[in-house]
This record gives C-alpha cells, sequence and structure tokens, in this order.
C-alpha cells in the first residue's frame, strides 16, 4: 500500500469488543466493511473463523503490526505522523521510538483530545506521512481515518488503540508468555479492571458465533435477547 502510491488506504484492527460494539454502532460498522484490509487483533477472532470454517489463521496485534511498519520505516525512510492519548503521549512515544530505530522519520506527534479537527488535518496534510499511526481508541480513531480518507493522501492509516501509551511507556505490555497464549486481553483486563465493562460482550460474542454455526451461518432467524446486544 505505502510503495503504491495510488491514495490513502485504511487498516483496522478489530478485536472480539470492538466487533460486538460494531453491531450496535452502524457508523462503526460501516468503517470496518469499508476499510481496506481488516486486521484480526484477538484470538477470539481466530477462534469465531475456525468454529465457522473461515480462513484466518492467526491473529496479528495492532500493536505488533505498528512496530512493524516502524522496522520498515526505519529501513525504507518512511515518514511517520503519530496521532493519539493524552497530551504528551504521542512526543514521549516519539522520543523513545527515535531511541529504538534512529533513522525512522517522524514527522508529527499530536495527542488525541483535540477540538479542532480542521487543524489536526492540515498539519497532517502539511507533514506528508506516508504512515498515520491513529491511537484514540474505538470508534473514534476508526471514524477519523474514514473521514479523512478522502480528504488526505496517506498510504497507509492503521488504528492502533493503545499501542502509544505502551510506546511512550505510560503502559506495559503483557508479558511474552501470556502474549504467545494469546490472552493479552486477559492481562490488560487484570491491571485495568474498568475494562471489567467490557467483559460480558466476550461471552456474547461466543454465543453469537455458536448460533451462527448451529444454523449453518444464517444470522438470521436469530433470538430476540441476542438480536440487540447492549453494552454493559
Amino acid at each position: 500500500m505505502i510503495e503504491r502510491g495510488d491514495g490513502s488506504h485504511v487498516v483496522v484492527t478489530p478485536n472480539t469488543v470492538s466487533l460486538m460494539r460494531s453491531q450496535r454502532n452502524d457508523a462503526l460498522l460501516e468503517a470496518y466493511r469499508r476499510a481496506d484490509m481488516a486486521v484480526a487483533d484477538g484470538i477470539g477472532l481466530v477462534w469465531a473463523a475456525k468454529t465457522l470454517g473461515l480462513s484466518l489463521s492467526e491473529r496479528i496485534p495492532g500493536i505488533a503490526l505498528a512496530e512493524e511498519l516502524l522496522r520498515q520505516g526505519n529501513e525504507r525512510g518512511y515518514r511517520v505522523f503519530l496521532l493519539g492519548g493524552r497530551e504528551g503521549v504521542a512526543v514521549r512515544a516519539k522520543e523513545r521510538l527515535l531511541r529504538r530505530f534512529p533513522n525512522l522519520e517522524i514527522v508529527g506527534a499530536r495527542h488525541g483530545y483535540f477540538e479542532d479537527e480542521g487543524e489536526v488535518i492540515d498539519a497532517i496534510g502539511i507533514a506528508r506521512p506516508d504512515i498515520l499511526l491513529v491511537g484514540m481508541g474505538v470508534p473514534r480513531q476508526e471514524l477519523f481515518m474514514m473521514r479523512i480518507r478522502d480528504q488526505l493522501s496517506v498510504p497507509l492509516m492503521i488504528g492502533v488503540g493503545g499501542a502509544l501509551d505502551i510506546f511512550s511507556g505510560d503502559r506495559t505490555r503483557a508479558p511474552r508468555v501470556w502474549q504467545g497464549l494469546g490472552l493479552e486481553w486477559l492481562y490488560r483486563l487484570l491491571i485495568e479492571p474498568h475494562r471489567l465493562r467490557d467483559a460480558i460482550l466476550i461471552p456474547r460474542f461466543m454465543l453469537r458465533v455458536l448460533w451462527a454455526r448451529a444454523t449453518r451461518f444464517r444470522p438470521d432467524p436469530v433470538p430476540s435477547s441476542m438480536r440487540q446486544i447492549d453494552s454493559p
């Protein structure tokens, strides 16, 4: 996508919770459908695909994808813009990333709690990044990328959730053992109890997948209790 030079491309990284939320958020669901690429960021999606007989061999965490892009950027001279996190997070992420990738060209670093979206869009346009990492959380980052896709020519825009907090050192990633088992979500749940609100969506997702398999992957009809998934 970066090398082709044919306009902007959006990459989304859905997981079990965000996919469930898209069932109650038409704009998010449309963003997922219109994205140029969707990368499964969650072991639950791999399980669902296997259960339904679909082809999805592995998950790729958004932060792992972002790190690989940064590594390539360091080797190939890509221009990178960091957008997201609280005040100062993107700047600290830039400083730490440049120590890891000294040849990386980070052309912008801004927090994600802006009021003037037009000013941010102008800044991105002036910076002319090859890669825009957007870490504003779901669904803000997906909707933002979709809004600007036709306004700017950014070869690759990717939603990275809380990756900038990890790059900045404000948060730590799950230990490698947890990563290897696909349990990063559980690790985050344990150290960030506020995520318990989202935990109820996981069994709901599993029930929907099992129902789809039982009805030979026909989404309708479904029980009325499953037709609308309310946020906890």
